[in-house]
């Protein structure tokens, strides 16, 4: 990793996630995350828009990964909010997490149901939790239309050839396993890992040992893969009974209560049967009809969220920025609105700090709030060497010349 101006490297490791008993400070209070065991349906959604507003700031989030923020708690509110959202029957993990897609056993495009798998493997590696670094990720993507390959993880498994499962250590392809065999073969990994310490990452791991003693150690056969794209979340998803899934965009990933309030109203109206936060910074309003879908992207429209897949914005990324986060050195969200006119279908990353919370993955321009002002990676991460670092009150001025 190049050295970046201004920063301590140290610093830019970061350490646990925010949970519901364990909130994180930020610029705007204390931040809570959840994600749900099981979707949500609309009246436990309606309950989470009136935690918002009576502990938060009433902003709600769906972050890149699918998971569901609660921001602005204080130290008043933050206590008992766990409690709070167990009485509104939603489940969280307790132990170690696991991913799978947000329509994971209703699509019918899906090699294999990746549920069993996950929950086999999340059972499994519960007694790990505490010898294992805090971020440890597993993600179990059974081959549908919303696709998980694009999330970073410490170990990946998906659809491979046949019946068998494709295993990924740090995003590489490293072999095939059987089915039965998966879950054993994650845990059997992650005691490997927490050998190593618990801040340890697969990617250390794999750099030290090398790929091929793994492989040889695990007997999994080299194969040499790439992750299947999936569909955008944003739009109209089928669904194994028939009926159809809505993906709706969050700008930035943020919502308010009173917006996802009269969006529950509407979702009841069209018949909808629950909520599943989707990654990608989606909410999925799953169970209503083909024909039902139209009018409730209308009123989801007039909301201000997004619901065309091609929506410039969705290729837009932005952590929270000032003032919401105590390290950003950028107000992300207002620079990047401005520079969604001059994208002309690239990608672009706004970060308030070298940390990269909001996309990890590259892409063909990041801005990065640096001390010195902000600086300007191209086909990178914030954590790159700037190409160059300017004053942010001339950085829109600069892009116009410069993307033109």
């Amino acid at each position: 990793m190049s050295a970046i101006p201004g920063q301590d490297l140290v610093s830019l490791r970061r350490g646990a996630c925010p949970s519901l008993p364990e909130p994180m400070q930020t610029g705007d209070g204390l931040l809570a995350r959840l994600q749900p065991l099981a979707p949500l349906n609309l009246d436990q959604l309606a309950g989470l828009a009136r935690l918002a507003v009576a502990r938060g700031n009433g902003i709600i989030e769906v972050t890149a990964r699918g998971k569901l923020q609660l921001r602005g708690l204080t130290a008043a509110t933050a206590p008992g909010l766990a409690e709070a959202v167990a009485a509104l029957g939603i489940d969280v993990p307790q132990g170690f997490a696991v991913e799978v897609s947000a329509l994971a056993g209703l699509d019918p495009s899906e090699r294999f149901d990746p549920r069993p798998l996950a929950r086999a493997i999340r059972d499994g590696a519960a007694p790990l939790v505490p010898h294992l670094a805090p971020k440890t990720s597993v993600v179990v993507d059974g081959g549908g239309r919303l696709r998980l390959g694009g999330l970073k993880a410490d170990i990946g498994l998906t659809a491979g050839s046949g019946a068998a499962v494709r295993v990924a250590l740090a995003g590489k392809a490293c072999g095939e396993v059987d089915p039965h065999q998966a879950a054993a073969l994650v845990i059997a990994l992650l005691q490997r890992l927490a050998a190593w310490g618990d801040s340890a990452r697969m990617a250390e791991l794999l750099a030290a040992e090398g790929i091929e003693a793994l492989r040889a150690a695990f007997d999994l056969a080299a194969i040499s893969a790439v992750p299947e794209e999936g569909a955008e979340p944003v739009g109209v998803h089928p669904l194994s009974d028939g009926r159809v899934a809505l993906g709706i965009g969050l700008g930035f990933g943020q919502i308010r209560a009173a917006a996802l309030d009269e969006l529950v109203a509407a979702a009841r109206r069209a018949g909808v049967r629950h909520a599943e936060p989707a990654a990608g910074r989606a909410l999925l309003l799953v169970g209503l009809t083909f024909e039902a879908a139209p009018a409730l992207r209308e009123v989801a429209a007039g909301l201000g969220l997004l619901t065309d897949p091609t929506d410039p914005r969705r290729r837009v990324y932005a952590c929270a920025g000032q003032p919401a986060c105590a390290s950003a050195r950028l107000d992300t969200h207002a620079l990047a609105a401005t520079l969604v006119p001059l994208l002309d279908g690239r990608d672009l990353h706004v970060s308030g700090c070298p940390k990269g919370c909001a996309h990890p993955a590259k892409a063909a321009l990041t801005i990065v709030g640096l001390d010195e002002g902000a600086g300007l990676v191209v086909e990178g991460t914030p954590r790159d060497l700037p190409a160059r670092i300017v004053p942010a009150a001339q950085l829109r001025a600069m892009l116009q010349k410069d993307l033109a």
